[in-house]
């Protein structure tokens, strides 16, 4: 049975709730775990220069490749029958989700086959490219 319809608007009228600070969620923290990963891959990388346009793109060139990267084990991984609440494959989903979500509504599905895994491995392959032609 639950409470009756007017309990909530007579009794709580005068409380308003405390904002309590808290954490950001779980994508957030993936997504800085890889912006930060990005960055130290391009610290560390022979090719860094202390160029500013190169160092951005250094960075943009490897984080497109670990983006790539995470989406390649996402795609594998719906190959086979894992449990939806692992953590590895909720920590993947909430990275790859937010870049499959907006090509799955523009590219149709190919009967039973999702080829928009594949189209975004490739967008994000050639994105370097086109920065590499426009900056130098």
């Amino acid at each position: 049975m639950g409470r009756p319809w007017w309990y909530d608007s007579y009794w709580e009228k005068g409380k308003k709730l405390g904002r309590r600070f808290q954490l950001p969620n779980r994508p957030l923290w993936a997504w800085i775990a890889i912006i930060i990963l990005a960055l130290l891959i391009t610290l560390v990388s022979r090719e860094f220069h202390f160029s500013a346009v190169a160092w951005f793109f250094g960075f943009i060139h490897y984080l497109c490749r670990i983006l790539a990267i995470t989406i390649f084990i996402r795609a594998i991984l719906s190959w086979f029958t894992v449990n939806r609440y692992n953590f590895f494959i909720i920590i993947l989903d909430n990275v790859v989700e937010p870049i499959l979500s907006p090509l799955r509504r523009i590219v149709p599905r190919l009967g039973m086959f999702d080829i928009t895994p594949l189209l975004a491995i490739f967008i994000l392959y050639i994105i370097p490219i086109i920065l590499r032609a426009i900056l130098f």
